[in-house]
């Protein structure tokens, strides 16, 4: 869970607590699941659906309406989603971690679900993939550089820009 242990940032991420919400999503016994859904109720559990279908549907549209205006010849589609969810992690995480500006259940709702969603790490190394067995090299080359590169400078533009609001 690339959130709960990022460390780019001051403060402590309290998004995977142990024995907490994430006993839904691992094999735990009954008991297990019963003690999150009472200490926890469905809260974060219905926020992560929500703003994870919402960032599905926000990738669709955003990858499709790049790529339809800038053709099928590099993935620009995918490399736009990537830089914008780099981007708004940045603010998000700095707003949520630094300045205590979102509570624990929003800030794991916008990073796990929508940016979790949103965000397109395994169509990027397809796609870099497909380019290096075409023996595109520059163009993955490129691509890798763009993602990598554009990534680390607009995660930090975001919470830098988080940090003057």
């Amino acid at each position: 869970m690339e959130f709960a242990s990022t460390v780019l940032f001051s403060g402590t991420d309290d998004s995977w607590p142990s024995g907490g919400a994430q006993e839904f999503f691992v094999l735990g016994t009954p008991s297990d699941i019963a003690w999150a859904a009472e200490s926890w109720g469905c809260l974060r559990i219905l926020l992560l659906v929500v703003f994870g279908a919402a960032g599905t549907l926000a990738r669709y549209g955003l990858q499709g309406l790049v790529q339809e205006h800038t053709g099928m010849g590099f993935p620009t589609g995918t490399l736009s989603v990537n830089l914008a969810g780099c981007f708004l992690f940045g603010a998000v995480a700095q707003l949520g971690l630094s300045r205590a500006a979102l509570p624990p259940d929003w800030r794991i709702a916008l990073t796990v679900g929508f940016l979790g969603a949103f965000t397109t790490f395994s169509t990027f190394g397809y796609e870099t993939l497909r380019m290096l067995e075409e023996a595109e090299w520059l163009r993955a080359t490129e691509y890798v550089g763009a993602s990598l590169l554009g990534g680390l400078l607009l995660m930090s533009a975001g919470a830098w820009l988080a940090d003057k609001l």
